[in-house]
């Protein structure tokens, strides 16, 4: 994929992952930075890219805000989604590499991410935190069968080959843009 090939036109070390940022300062002469990291070590680099996602430490620590909570600056869209990723032998497996599926406060899209491998989301309408106050007996794959009852049976067909340990749900949160163009 593209960061696969971004990553390997580096020179090896140049990128480096798993140690949270905690705090960094612009060298003197303003020709780069250095990062001190959650472990204590001390990086110089020219660039420091903070690419760790919607509650980013390095946006937090830049922008001296919190990365979560009030005053970070993202608020919750409304929207719930539960992810799948999974092997599947679909019908139509490289002929169509994207479906999505449009109802009133939910939609359901499938990817197909290349070598008999699929991706699903199912987002739904709800109140922040709704994972932790619906009840769901039966499991996610259950729960959104039901959810999607009437729906095309290729939403039905790649959920129930999904096991329990394959899908994830999280709340999704937005911000603003950072920089616009005019």
């Amino acid at each position: 994929d593209l960061q696969e090939i971004y990553l390997k036109a580096l020179p090896k070390g140049t990128v480096q992952n798993g140690d949270g940022v905690v705090r960094y300062e612009k060298k003197s002469n303003g020709k780069g930075v250095t990062v001190v990291t959650d472990s204590g070590k001390q990086v110089d680099c020219d660039v420091l890219i903070g690419a760790d996602g919607i509650w980013s430490a390095v946006r937090s620590v830049m922008r001296d805000a919190p990365a979560k909570g009030d005053g970070s600056g993202a608020s919750y869209s409304g929207y719930t989604v539960f992810a799948g990723e999974l092997k599947y032998d679909s019908p139509d497996n490289g002929q169509v590499g994207y479906k999505v599926y449009i109802g009133p406060g939910q939609y359901f899209v499938i990817t197909d991410i290349g070598n008999g491998n699929y991706q699903w989301y199912a987002f739904l309408a709800r109140p922040p935190d709704s994972a932790s106050s619906t009840p769901m007996p039966d499991g996610s794959s259950a729960y959104l069968q039901g959810i999607f009852e009437g729906w095309s049976d290729e939403i039905h067909a790649i959920l129930r080959v999904t096991k329990e340990n394959e899908i994830e749900q999280r709340d999704l949160y937005d911000r603003p843009p950072s920089a616009l163009k005019s």
